[in-house]
């Protein structure tokens, strides 16, 4: 059982996800940072029975083998439960501990759902490209199991491995960046003060980058993978190193021939004459407009 879960929060009360995605606490662990007295077994039994909980709901249990001494194991009785569950046992403690670990579970819940619905940085979009490939690997081990036991690979096993191993060998390294992390780099913002992906995208195309792609793709400069925050029918295009001084490299060397600026010919209750109406970049014939200082 325990080998099935993975450590994703270590602060102050370990915090596991399955194979299912649920997040759950060793009720043990819990127990011991509540600081409560009583031997465990009999507190979580206790608990258990007085407020109801349900099992395989709200909380799992199972045996599990532990040395002893040099002549034998014993059997601990382990409980693994809810965030929620975790959150009701805290509010019954009725003391400060309790109310510290309470909101503990209720910002990691939170972090949690933020990363999820809309990854603030690299570092989330990383986390849940990892997760998609952890998918991928299982499901390539089952197919492969598959093709074993039937002793033959169909000709849509074989495109069904060779698709998940491409998705596989795509990791998300940490020099990865988005178009919004280059515009930031070379501090180009569009009007509504946000990095102007939409003009790094124009340079990438120009330079011949394969962008366009609505599916898995990588080569030396690009990677096109799913974006897991909405779903695998969309895709999140990371550029490399590579593709990075690239397009540095041609802002540098044609940001005098490209940018524009529409001046105010009279005077407007929005400008002076004379004044900056409009300033950006023209790339394939079309204008990006960007913050006029």
């Amino acid at each position: 059982m325990e080998e099935n879960l993975k450590l994703i929060e270590g602060k102050i009360v370990p915090i596991y996800e399955n194979e299912k995605g649920e997040r759950l606490i060793n009720a043990r662990e819990l127990h011991s940072k509540l600081q409560n007295k009583r031997q465990f077994a009999n507190w979580i039994k206790q608990r258990i029975e007085q407020y109801d909980f349900i099992e395989n709901t709200e909380f799992i249990c199972f045996n599990k083998f532990v040395k002893a001494n040099k002549y034998g194991n014993k059997s601990l009785k382990e409980y693994y439960i809810s965030i929620d569950m975790a959150k009701e046992l805290c509010m019954i403690e009725n003391n400060n501990i309790g109310k510290k670990l309470r909101k503990y579970f209720i910002e990691v819940e939170k972090r949690y759902r933020t990363i999820v619905e809309t990854p603030q940085n690299i570092f989330d979009v990383m986390r849940l490209a990892l997760n998609q490939i952890e998918e991928n690997e299982k499901r390539l081990t089952l197919v492969e199991n598959l093709s074993e036991e039937t002793n033959q690979i169909s000709k849509e096993n074989k495109e069904e491995i060779k698709n998940i191993k491409k998705k596989i060998d795509v990791i998300i390294q940490k020099d990865y960046c988005l178009a919004s992390d280059i515009a930031e780099q070379l501090k180009i913002y569009s009007e509504n003060n946000l990095p102007h992906s939409n003009f790094i995208g124009a340079i990438a195309r120009t330079l011949g980058m394969k962008i366009s792609y609505k599916h898995y793709y990588e080569d030396d400069e690009i990677a096109i993978v799913p974006d897991i925050s909405k779903g695998n029918q969309y895709y999140q295009i990371y550029y490399k190193p590579k593709a990075v001084n690239k397009i540095n490299e041609w802002f540098e060397q044609n940001k005098q021939e490209v940018e524009y600026k529409i001046i105010y010919e009279r005077n407007t209750k929005n400008g002076k004459k004379g004044e900056v109406k409009e300033i950006g970049y023209k790339v394939e014939n079309v204008c990006y407009k960007i913050r006029n200082y």
